[in-house]
């Protein structure tokens, strides 16, 4: 377990959390540019992408489909085919990226975006998870003034408590909806993973997201 008491470091993790969420372009520029230099996003010298299979949704959750599935030493995550592991943002453990999405917002395609998952790491710092949650979100009103939340709800996944929020923004002229959830870990740790995609895609991608959440499992 890692211990942190410094008040500093944790309003710093937040912003870096933040950043994580809103600055969709280099996500999307980092998707892109594998996708034209025909390159793979996974590093296989780095954690290993297995193949299983997992899940009743569409979008490539389906029974028949087979899963990439993300194993690091501290989590396994499971993602649907058509997905790719890449270099995580500053501040982020993993991040994958739907490199075969084709999305019919003029504005999202002129800046490239895909829809993509990101998981940080952070410390509790004595707070419960409702309590972490809101520092998020007061986090990310300062950066993005006009983030609307929505849905804010403690959800029980794989027996375990964790904390979930919905939110609208606008960047770069495109309307993007993200989901928040903030998992436990051992002691004071706590796991944040952030989904981002368009809000007009949100409907195709809700019961994607939510597999996903609920395949994440802590080595500890």
């Amino acid at each position: 377990m890692r211990c942190y008491n410094n008040n500093k470091y944790m309003k710093n993790k937040i912003v870096i959390l933040v950043l994580i969420i809103v600055v969709v372009v280099i996500a999307a520029l980092i998707s892109f540019y594998f996708i034209k230099q025909n390159k793979p996003l996974i590093n296989s010298s780095e954690n290993t992408a297995q193949q299983t299979p997992m899940g009743n949704q569409n979008n490539g959750m389906g029974d028949e489909q087979l899963q990439n599935k993300l194993v690091t030493d501290d989590f396994d995550v499971v993602f649907p085919l058509g997905w790719q592991k890449t270099e995580p943002v500053i501040g982020a453990s993993a991040m994958a990226v739907n490199v075969s999405e084709q999305l019919n917002d003029p504005a999202a395609q002129k800046i490239n975006f895909r829809s993509y998952f990101a998981v940080s790491y952070d410390t509790l710092q004595g707070k419960n998870l409702a309590e972490y949650m809101q520092t998020v979100k007061d986090a990310l009103s300062q950066v993005v003034s006009n983030t609307v939340f929505a849905n804010e709800q403690d959800v029980n996944i794989n027996d375990k408590s964790v904390r979930a929020v919905e939110g609208e923004l606008t960047q770069q002229g495109v309307d993007f909806k993200v989901l928040i959830v903030a998992i436990p870990g051992e002691g004071d740790d706590v796991w944040v993973m952030s989904f981002n995609t368009t809000k007009s895609s949100w409907d195709e991608y809700k019961s994607v997201f939510s597999e996903i959440v609920r395949s994440f499992r802590l080595k500890k």
